[in-house]
Parts: C-alpha cells; sequence; structure tokens
C-alpha cells in the first residue's frame, strides 16, 4: 500500500443537517485511525449532486480514477424517490460509469428512510443495481447497522446470494468529534435537559400505518401505480405526541429546577418546537426553556460539544442519539421509526429505547427520565460497552477495504 492514499469522501457537505457532520466526522475519524497510510481526504458535495449541480457522469468518473478512491458517506441513500430513475437510489451513477472507476468504491453504511404505507419508487431498479454493484470486483457494499440489510431483505425482498455480499457497518455518527466551546445560552447553575425533535416526513412518521408498525421492519412496498391513501391521522397522532412530550417535559422542569434546551437539527424540527412551545405553560416557555440554532458540518464539533454539557438527552433523531452513545451523554431515544429500534437491538441496547407512540408516553417519559438523572453512570456505561463493541467491528471492516488499495 502506498504511504498517502489521496480518498474522495462523498458526502452531503453543504447540508445544514447536522447529522450530516456527525456521519462525515466519524467516518474519517475511523478510517484514519485504522488505516496504516497517510489520508488525504477530499471532501465531495453529495447534496450538489441530489440537486442537480453537479452529475454522475464522465467528469465524476474522473474524478474518482485521479484519487485512489471512493468511500461514499453513510446517508440516507434509499428513499424511493421517484427522481431516482437511473439507479433508484442516490448514489446515481450508471453502472455502464461504474465499470470504467478503476479504483476501489465503498459504500461506507448507507441507510434508507421510508415509512409503511409510503409509496416506493424504482424498486425493482434498486434490486438490479444492489445485484450489479455487488459483482463488481472493487465495490464494497457496506449499508450502516440501523435495519437497512433487514430492510433490504424483508421490504425490498432482496435476493439471498446478494444479500450474502453486503456487509453491517457501525453508524458512524457514533464516532464523531465534539469539542466544547462557549455556550451562552446554558446557565450553569442548572441541570440540562436537551430535547432534539424529528418533524421530518410526517403524514408518514406520524401517519397510522408507521404508528402502528413503529416496531416492524418488513412491509409491502407500494409501488407507483398505486395511489397513496391520503390519511390525516398523522395530525392527530402528532398531538397527541406533542402533548405528552408537554406533559414529561414540564414535570421534569419542576422535580429538577432544570432547564430545557430545544435543539433543532434541521429547518423541519422548527415546526415541532413552535407547537411544542405553544403548548407549554408561559412561565416554563419563558423562564425555562430556549431553543438553539442550526449549523453546518464546520460546526460539528462545536454542536456537539453542546451535548456534552448535558444531564440528559431525550433524542428522537438518530444523530442526536447515536453521537450521544459515542460521547457517553445519558439519553434517551424517543423513537418514531422502525430503523431507530433496530439500531438499538443491533447494539444490545433495545430496553433503553422509548416508543413516542405509547398510550401512556407522558408517565413512561417521566419515569425514564428521572431514573437516568438519579443514575446517569448506569446508562453512560452501556453506551460504553456498546461503542466498544461497535469500533470492533469496525476496526475488522476496515481491515477488509484496506486490503483493498493494495
Amino acid at each position: 500500500m502506498a504511504k498517502n492514499l489521496k480518498l474522495i469522501h462523498l458526502a452531503n457537505c453543504n447540508s445544514t443537517n447536522i447529522g450530516n457532520g456527525a456521519l462525515i466526522t466519524g467516518l474519517e475519524k475511523l478510517i484514519s485511525e485504522d488505516f496504516k497510510a497517510e489520508i488525504e481526504w477530499v471532501r465531495e458535495a453529495w447534496d450538489d449532486y441530489t440537486f442537480g449541480i453537479k452529475y454522475f457522469n464522465e467528469q465524476f468518473v474522473d474524478l474518482v480514477n485521479h484519487s485512489n478512491g471512493l468511500i461514499i458517506n453513510g446517508a440516507i441513500t434509499i428513499h424511493g424517490r421517484e427522481y431516482l430513475r437511473e439507479t433508484g437510489m442516490r448514489f446515481e451513477l450508471p453502472l455502464s460509469l461504474v465499470k470504467k472507476v478503476k479504483k476501489p468504491i465503498v459504500f461506507y453504511g448507507i441507510s434508507y428512510r421510508h415509512f409503511h404505507g409510503q409509496v416506493f419508487h424504482h424498486a425493482e431498479t434498486l434490486r438490479k443495481t444492489f445485484r450489479d454493484l455487488t459483482e463488481f470486483p472493487n465495490v464494497l457494499m457496506g449499508v450502516r447497522n440501523d435495519g437497512t440489510r433487514i430492510w433490504l431483505e424483508k421490504t425490498l425482498k432482496l435476493d439471498p446470494k446478494t444479500l450474502t455480499k453486503i456487509y453491517e457497518i457501525p453508524d458512524t455518527g457514533v464516532f464523531t468529534y465534539a469539542k466544547s466551546g462557549q455556550y451562552p445560552e446554558i446557565l450553569d447553575e442548572r441541570k440540562v435537559i436537551i430535547f432534539a425533535p424529528n418533524d421530518e416526513d410526517v403524514i408518514w412518521r406520524y401517519g397510522n400505518g408507521n404508528v402502528h408498525h413503529v416496531k416492524k421492519t418488513g412491509y409491502e412496498l407500494l409501488d407507483a401505480t398505486v395511489k397513496e391513501h391520503q390519511d390525516y391521522s398523522w395530525k392527530e397522532n402528532r398531538r397527541k405526541l406533542i402533548d405528552n412530550i408537554k406533559l414529561a417535559l414540564t414535570r421534569l422542569l419542576q422535580e429538577t429546577e432544570g432547564q430545557l434546551l430545544l435543539v433543532p437539527h434541521y429547518l423541519d424540527d422548527y415546526k415541532f418546537i413552535t407547537d411544542l412551545v405553544d403548548s407549554l405553560e408561559p412561565q416554563v416557555a419563558h423562564q425555562s426553556s430556549i431553543a438553539t440554532g442550526l449549523m453546518r458540518v464546520q460546526g460539528t464539533e462545536y454542536f456537539y460539544g453542546r451535548y456534552q454539557r448535558a444531564d440528559l438527552a431525550i433524542s428522537m433523531r438518530v444523530h442526536s442519539m447515536s453521537p450521544c452513545i459515542g460521547l457517553g451523554v445519558p439519553m434517551i431515544p424517543l423513537i418514531t421509526q422502525p430503523r431507530m429500534w433496530d439500531f438499538l437491538k443491533i447494539t444490545g441496547l433495545e430496553d433503553l429505547g422509548q416508543d413516542a407512540f405509547s398510550d401512556n408516553l407522558g408517565q413512561e417519559l417521566i419515569d425514564s427520565a428521572m431514573r437516568v438523572l438519579k443514575n446517569p453512570q448506569e446508562r453512560i456505561d452501556k453506551f460504553r460497552k456498546a461503542r466498544t463493541e461497535m469500533r470492533e467491528i469496525a476496526r475488522l471492516i476496515n481491515a477488509r477495504i484496506e486490503k483493498m488499495f493494495d
């Protein structure tokens, strides 16, 4: 192997969803630590290709071939959108051009986001893409350890032969950096409770289809020939969720005399925050609650440094949850999607999850939060064990990947 490697890192570098920052920094940390060679990381903005600023064409092939290889970040890659006609996924390099890539291509833990009852476009195209890509000798296909492989098997119905060629890679967000800074919104004398909402895909996330199947990864896909059912149950389910969260947070603030940090990870989350704040008692909103701002990828360390100040985090977002595990922040996963349950099952942390759609959510969340605040070390120790196990899995996978660059 060469002493120095120049690797193209295809990632959502220009996104204002900070979870991409966790994925990017965690990935680069893992590979840089494990490879013998010195890595020169060249970040290529995947979101530029998604929004038509750049294109997966011969120029992209040349970019990769003038480096030592391509590492594809573990971002959301599979979501069944209509415009993904070429490959059925966000990596839309035509297979005819993949053949022209002479360097290693590593899919480092790609993931899916899709909900029960939501139409999925180009499923057969996606199956073909997986079958073909896994046949290329210079391609390693890795999916995130969040049930993506289970979803490919049970929902996409990918054939067993192809599935055996797909590796499961730990969520790189677990290994992101954090660096504490100045956080003037935090009062040093009061306990810090972070709440990170998730208000993406509201119709499907809070619709009855997902609410009743939130722990089930396998379901029948609806293709484009099926008209999506206009289900308005999401409005009532979302309102009920906000009411229960309000109940739990109000009690927690009363019991602990703490402060509530509402921490959005992306623009959608402000909608949830607005509705939650509207439901709070005026004194709680004015004297005990504050919202933070968004951060670009460049501010990842500072953003997650804030989490290190927390006595408790309640996480609806994946990349609130997984960085807390890596950083040892006492955290309750408040779950609205099957892939979070699957991640917890795979990492041995399922017992720590809280079903956001439980009929008794308010009281269950209060009880869980008070237990964590009383004995945070128990949860921190479980996180440390899970992180250590994931780090060893990543090391073994990286050893295999490293051989591709010999």
